[in-house]
């Protein structure tokens, strides 16, 4: 079963945020090489839900893997995957 994705609007703009740098900073080409990236993370997520760990601080918060410099929050209710917002991994998180 695959769950339906819901995009909450911190994710819808932190996403946003993130592939705008990229833009600018490195290439429009490395752009939309990441959001092809993203999109298949959501995919797997969509088809497996709990492959990502659950957050050590709370643990209906999982964290899924983009790449090595961006992570993905979501969690999962009522069969529906909510993406909460994308992290760029440099940054010091505070959950």
């Amino acid at each position: 079963m695959t769950f339906p994705i819901r995009w909450t609007t911190e994710a819808q703009e932190s996403f946003g945020h993130i592939t705008h740098y990229i833009e600018e900073h490195r290439s429009e080409k490395q752009a939309q090489k990441f959001v092809r990236t993203v999109n298949k993370t959501i995919l797997e997520i969509a088809n497996f839900p709990y492959i990502f760990e659950a957050s050590a601080s709370n643990s209906s918060i999982r964290k899924g893997f983009v790449n090595k410099r961006c992570s993905l929050f979501y969690q999962i209710e009522n069969d529906v995957v909510i993406l909460l917002y994308f992290w760029d991994n440099r940054r010091k998180l505070r959950l």
